[in-house]
């Protein structure tokens, strides 16, 4: 969970370093200090540089300009500019003239939208480059780049017109359901403000309207500024060089004369409650929202401080209390969730949403607000707030572990939150002193006088949302009204809390013995095997300090099931582990849980069957517990089971109201050549013919015997303190001898050149996914080869449907390599587009295609080489990664050789074999085309 603590900008950085004796002689309107590690300047223009040096990853350095100008501040003739100038900062400036700068990173490895990147807000626009390294050359580029933001920015009136395309598809992909509800909901949530009419995207009509060119730059001029600006930098660099190029760049940059006050926008308050009932075909669940808006209140000192320490534990026991009633039977809603949080316009909501049935609304709308009043009439119990406060408690425990693990991602969120939001950035050495302190002195009272705050049943500065599908009976929204009163004068009781005083295993199994231990002096690996048949590979890692990775593998799946069998198999994991384990149910177990760094989840996926989790140092016991009782002592709760089936006929009755979802599950059955072992939305009446009995079977078939099953643990341990445990928990596992090998039922996609079109949407849009497919070898270099290949159609994509033909925003080719069934390929090309324009653009990329068998550029291959190896050097850095590579290497075949020789077979690649790869595997006359069109 992110904790958020808000405060606004300090007037001058903070660089004390706050010892015990120093914090404690702070008050309670003591200004919250910054980090000691950040340092905060300003010039004299006013360009405000925050700079923190971290060597995580250890060779890049990340960059952020933002700018504290957006939407909001555009004229009605210029409604869309704020975005469209975001966009042409990438189209030609004093140092990269046309479209140089993408060309230039993308040679030293950096990815366009995945690496460089821009938005545009509301009340800023930010611009974000993370440099592969800080090279003298790299960072003059770097600073070239951002300082031309500013004041290099050509502008030019063919480059404008040539962008208009591009930002019309951009537009185009966020019409439909969204975009409608937001022409719904606006008008209440910013009711009478300027927000209302300045969406970020802007006006289709200004953005394409040809001669209004002056428009953007007198917006350039206005709000690209220095005393609007900061630059953020985080990374591995010299202090004193950053410093200099940022004074030579920055510092005589002027501000413009007579340049426009920025104002800041409120949203004006409203005496009455304002309610929408909104109906729509594509909406696929029914929901409720109630929102009460206030003032934002300004975050700045540790009084401040504490009440964000407040407000996290009372997000946390409200969330529990609607939680717990959500899983009781006969619930009144499905999922419910109450919280605080921010808004534009200085402006906070708190918000309480509830997904309820379509034929429930005033009763799920009831059972939200009636629980919400039991909370205020009531309040919490002194346990509730004790379990919540260990929470917390350990949190900023293992948060202080990771202080010097941070990733300069990380660090560079925090602070662009802090110019951004007014979050604090305190150091988190400060803030675990502080919020552990505080913790102490919280107590009910502290959280009621939140609870009396937010949980308000008065009409003004409320808004109340309905949405559902078309088809539903909805309410009338004097009903819905009405219904909110009437529930504020039941009779409520007390709360009745569960509380478990019990260990979640009274005794332990015996531990198994160890038959076999190998260690891989190249790799780090230890590799145990025990005498049931189950192994474990360990890879002890310094990565993070408290972080430790846990997953199995085998091979079996629910390809295993029989025909008849095949719902309630591909659902036993879910419905298994919603019975919770051994003697208690799942609310037991989260009790038993709470307070630990734990989670572990069965899954059985077609193919393969095993668990999934993660753990801290500490509770790791408990997670090699849970695994023991997934596969040992699973249970068996009809009341959850029946509580699941209905709530999942209720979201998959509409759930093919979303073209996207139908799309995609069209796509599925079609390469699946429709086969009754497709992993299908199931009906209402296929749910009514599930069988728990028979999923459980299923699962026992697969979990109640561990022989063949290989864990993978990779994180902060140490192999031979853990080994003990792992004898126990794992050693002692059931091992009668099963099958470990996966049923293939010769399913294949179809062969030869198709076209499948779906006439669903309900806009003017049109999504093409381009599909070619056939037998692939599975190897490392294989598959590097034919994710270069894809990468490079990206780019190629980009250059021809983008910037050329301006038909599309954001063109994509993604290739996946799969060994199971068989070995085999998939690539896939992904865009969206206006529907007169699809045969035009499907056919430059089969031009492109065909560009590519006769010559791939080397420059492109080197482009996406580069980012591939920087990549791989961000990767190897992570846990997650790593526990990947076990599971790759095991299931694979693969060895430490194979994993040295990775970046090898990356820079081997040559532009003759991808073009000989182009040849034989994108065979036009070998592909399938799936169309989402619009209704005819």
């Amino acid at each position: 969970m992110k904790y958020r603590f808000i405060t606004y900008l300090l007037v001058a950085s903070f660089t004390l370093f706050f010892t015990t004796k120093g914090f404690a002689q702070l008050t309670d309107q003591s200004v919250i200090p910054l980090n000691p590690k950040v340092v905060k300047k300003t010039l004299p223009n006013g360009f405000t540089y925050y700079l923190q040096h971290n060597a995580i990853p250890e060779k890049q350095v990340q960059f952020r300009m933002i700018i504290k100008a957006g939407s909001i501040l555009e004229t009605e003739e210029q409604r869309g500019f704020a975005h469209f100038l975001e966009h042409m900062v990438f189209n030609g400036s004093k140092h990269f003239p046309n479209n140089t700068l993408i060309d230039y990173l993308q040679s030293i490895g950096v990815e366009f939208g995945a690496d460089i990147n821009a938005y545009t807000g509301y009340d800023e626009t930010v611009y974000m480059l993370p440099l592969p390294n800080s090279n003298e050359q790299t960072l003059n580029k770097a600073f070239h780049f951002f300082g031309d933001i500013l004041s290099g920015l050509t502008l030019s009136t063919e480059a404008i017109d040539k962008e208009r395309g591009i930002i019309l598809e951009e537009w185009r992909t966020t019409i439909g359901l969204d975009n409608r509800l937001k022409d719904e909901m606006y008008p209440m949530l910013y009711h009478n403000a300027r927000y209302l009419h300045r969406r970020p995207i802007g006006l289709m009509e200004v953005v394409t309207k040809e001669g209004n060119d002056e428009e953007l730059r007198k917006f350039h001029r206005a709000w690209y500024r220095p005393n609007l600006t900061s630059l953020v930098v985080v990374g591995n660099f010299d202090q004193e060089d950053i410093e200099q190029r940022i004074e030579a760049t920055f510092g005589t940059i002027k501000n413009p004369e007579n340049a426009p006050e920025r104002k800041h926008y409120t949203l004006p308050a409203h005496d009455n409650t304002l309610i929408k009932i909104i109906k729509d075909q594509e909406i696929t669940n029914t929901s409720v929202k109630i929102i009460r808006k206030f003032p934002h209140q300004d975050e700045k000192t540790l009084a401040d401080l504490k009440r964000s320490v407040t407000n996290i534990i009372y997000t946390y026991m409200v969330n529990q209390r609607l939680t717990d009633i959500a899983q009781q039977k006969d619930a009144p809603y499905m999922y419910a969730h109450s919280y605080a949080t921010s808004g534009p316009g200085h402006t906070d909501r708190y918000m309480s949403l509830a997904t309820v049935k379509a034929d429930k609304i005033i009763e799920g709308t009831q059972g939200l607000m009636r629980e919400l009043l039991r909370i205020k009439k009531f309040g919490f119990t002194q346990a509730e707030l004790e379990r919540k406060k260990e929470i917390l408690y350990n949190d900023m425990e293992r948060m202080a572990h990771e202080e010097n693990k941070q990733s300069s991602g990380q660090i560079m969120d925090a602070i662009s939150n802090h110019i951004l939001y007014g979050e604090e950035n305190a150091s988190i050495s400060f803030k675990k002193e502080f919020v552990q302190k505080t913790l102490d002195q919280i107590t009910l009272d502290d959280i009621q006088a939140l609870v009396d705050e937010y949980i308000d049943q008065s009409e003004e500065n409320r808004v109340i949302f309905v949405t559902a599908p078309a088809d539903t009976d909805t309410p009338t929204e004097e009903k819905l009204l009405t219904a909110l009163k009437d529930v504020a004068k039941e009779k409520l009781a007390p709360y009745d809390d569960l509380a478990i005083d019990e260990p979640l295993m009274a005794e332990k199994p015996q531990a198994g013995q160890i038959l076999k231990e190998t260690y891989s002096e190249e790799m780090g690996i230890t590799t145990i095997e025990f005498d049931n048949g189950v192994s474990v590979a360990l890879k002890p890692t310094t990565f993070k300090n408290d972080e430790i990775r846990f997953s199995s593998l085998r091979e079996g799946g629910y390809s295993l099931a029989s025909i008849d069998n095949f719902d309630n198999a591909s659902m036993a994991a879910i419905l298994v582990n919603g019975g919770g384990l051994s003697k208690f149910n799942a609310l037991e177990v989260e009790r038993i849980l709470s307070g630990k760094q734990v989670y572990i989840a069965p899954y059985i996926h077609r193919y393969t069957e095993g668990v999934s989790g993660f753990s801290s140092k500490a509770d790791f016991e408990t997670l090699l517990q849970l695994s023991y009782l997934t596969y040992t002592a699973p249970r068996k709760d009809e009341a959850k089971f029946e509580q699941f089936i209905e709530n999942k006929k209720e979201y998959n009755r509409n759930t093919l109201n979303s073209p996207d979802s139908y799309f995609a599950d069209e796509v599925n059955k079609i390469m699946m050549q429709n086969s009754p072992r497709t992993a299908t939305l199931l009906t209402p009446e296929q749910l009514d013919q599930i069988s728990l009995d028979k999923a459980f079977d299923f699962y026992q078939s697969r979990f109640g015997s561990a022989y063949g099953t290989r864990f993978f643990i990779v994180g902060s341990f140490e192999v031979d303190s853990i080994k003990p445990l792992l004898a126990q928990y794992l050693g002692s596992l059931p091992s009668k001898e099963i099958r470990t090998t996966y049923a293939d039922h010769g399913i294949r996609p179809p062969k030869g050149e198709h076209r499948y079109e779906f006439p669903r949407n309900t806009v003017e849009k049109t999504k093409v996914l381009m599909r070619f497919t056939g037998k692939y070898p599975s190897s490392q270099k294989s598959r590097i080869e034919m994710a270069l290949l894809s990468d490079i159609l990206t780019i190629r994509l980009n250059e021809k449907l983008r910037e050329e033909i301006g038909g599309v925003y954001s063109p994509y080719a993604a290739s996946t390599i799969l060994q199971r069934p068989y070995d085999s390929y998939r690539m896939d090309i992904y865009f969206t587009c206006s529907p007169a324009n699809v045969d035009t653009l499907i056919q430059a990329t089969f031009g492109e295609i065909e560009s590519m068998k006769k010559q791939v550029k080397a420059a492109n291959l080197e482009k996406v080489q580069k980012a591939w190896l920087k990549n791989r050097e961000g990767s190897l850095e992570t846990n997650g990664y790593w526990r990947r590579v076990l599971e790759d290497q095991w299931t694979r075949g693969e060895n430490a050789k194979d994993f040295k020789r990775y970046e090898k077979h990356i820079q081997g690649v040559t532009t003759k074999r991808l073009s000989k790869l182009a040849k034989k595997y994108l065979d036009q006359k070998n592909h399938l085309q799936f169309i989402l069109s619009p209704e005819k």
